[in-house]
């Protein structure tokens, strides 16, 4: 359902229903404590309760007011969403503090995945946030807006099938997207891919019939000698496992594995609008990974675009391959530091579940930074060790190095980041989040609905205008 901001210091006349702000110790005057006890409504936040009239008055759970903060706000957006979704037309006497996260929330709660449904899409609404017009508020408003539909674009991407999104039409995607946001975008097609030696991604590939692509996106802001982050983001747009073919029950969810690339992509569409001041590439190496043509046999040996060889030991551990490849290109451009996101490993989901995202890296600066962040746009983000003691686990009889270590069970998160650690350049702040678990929900609360989540957009967005 698409919606429509308005700024308005003065409620509109033909608005269907009116959303009050409600404060856990200062409930509306007017009405009874016994009334509002026997209705269940405390002023939590997020808690709604409709009075009848008209228009309707809606009232809006905020908690305590000293306690109404980023993550209050966008809590209560997120189920405000859900509460008016039947009204076209609302007003909604905002809070002054934390419009932002409101705006963010209610876009993240309200949002449904309809473009495979024959029925006709929900009409949109209007909103007119009833706030002082100031430039601040506009700010703020913009700001939410702008970030709450690069999530939402992440979702659309991750929710789409697997037919309708591959390799090159997600290059094609990024070039509209690029283009609409003011960034640089360059495609690399599978002659470019082959000439550039990057031969994870080619043979990850090889079991396609569809070509892989490499997108290098570029955002650069007025100030020639800002910062340079360089964003990585695994792109498989389909992984059925190769020849190590996944059982059935897990291959429904696997159209979600290039939501790294999807919130590399999503986040840097922003950068331009929120006038960041960091200087930023973004890497997408976009294949599938599937048993057909000429796929990679277990026991092949991969020669990446670093030099290094890599034994195969797993044709379904194929995300550390053209990962590799793009860490090894961002890092021959030298940048201030390198942050990957991949779908990568089912034991980060196992030890942290739904909500919690893993990091890890090799500069305790930047993963703090990435941590803070994280809390800050309501992404929260666990660190996990990379053990230089692990490391001999990765050798290979015949290559520099195997893909997967096979017959451990555990760790083999860390196995994975000490894998990609390779691929990066001494010296360069590295941090790898690995969104297994946290980039597909399947509950429907606050901001987190069924399908894509779009995780990592919003931690890239603080991280990087937080610089």
């Amino acid at each position: 359902m698409s919606v429509e901001w308005r700024l308005t210091p003065v409620q509109a006349d033909d608005v269907e229903a009116v959303v009050v702000p409600a404060w856990s110790d200062a409930l509306p005057a007017g009405l009874s404590p016994a009334f509002l006890a026997g209705s269940g409504f405390s002023g939590a936040p997020g808690q709604t309760l409709h009075l009848p009239g008209e228009p309707v008055t809606v009232l809006l759970g905020c908690g305590p007011r000293g306690g109404y903060g980023r993550a209050t706000a966008r809590a209560a957006g997120a189920r405000l969403a859900r509460a008016v979704a039947g009204y076209g037309r609302l007003a909604v006497q905002a809070p002054a503090a934390e419009l932002r996260p409101l705006v963010e929330g209610f876009l993240l709660g309200g949002y449904r995945f309809a473009g495979y449904f024959s029925a006709p899409p929900a009409a949109g609404q209007r909103i007119d946030l009833v706030t002082a017009d100031t430039a601040g508020a506009r700010a703020e408003l913009a700001a939410g807006v702008r970030v709450g539909e690069a999530v939402l674009l992440a979702r659309d991407l991750v929710n789409e099938p697997g037919e309708a999104l591959t390799p090159p039409e997600f290059a094609d995607r990024a070039v509209r997207i690029a283009a609409g946001s003011g960034l640089e975008c360059e495609v690399w097609d599978a002659g470019r891919i082959a000439a550039e030696r990057l031969g994870g991604l080619l043979g990850v590939s090889r079991g396609s019939l569809v070509p892989p692509r490499l997108v290098r996106l570029r955002y650069r802001p007025a100030d020639p000698a800002a910062r340079r982050i360089a964003l990585v983001g695994k792109g498989v747009t389909y992984d059925a496992g190769g020849l190590s073919l996944k059982p059935n029950a897990e291959l429904a969810a696997m159209k979600a594995d290039m939501a790294g690339a999807a919130a590399v992509l999503a986040a840097m569409s922003t950068l331009t609008a929120l006038n960041c001041p960091v200087a930023v590439d973004g890497w997408l190496p976009l294949t599938e990974n599937m048993p057909n043509g000429d796929p990679i046999r277990v026991g092949d040996v991969l020669r990446m675009r670093s030099g290094s060889t890599v034994e195969v030991r797993h044709a379904d551990a194929e995300g550390r391959l053209i990962l590799a490849d793009a860490l090894t290109l961002a890092g021959e451009t030298a940048p201030d530091a390198v942050i990957d996101l991949a779908t990568l490993t089912d034991a980060a989901a196992v030890a942290l579940g739904r909500r919690i995202t893993a990091v890890m890296g090799t500069d305790e600066a930047l993963t703090d930074a990435l941590r803070t962040a994280g809390r800050r746009a309501g992404e929260e983000l666990w660190p996990l060790p990379l053990p230089d003691s692990y490391r001999p686990q990765l050798a290979s009889r015949v290559a520099d190095l195997a893909n997967y270590t096979i017959g451990v069970r555990h760790g083999t998160a860390l196995l994975a980041g000490l894998f990609l650690r390779e691929f990066v350049p001494p010296g360069i702040p590295w941090a790898h989040l690995d969104i297994q678990g946290t980039a597909l929900s399947d509950t429907d609360d606050g901001e987190w609905v069924p399908g894509g989540t779009g995780v990592g957009v919003r931690t890239l967005i603080e991280y990087l205008l937080s610089d």
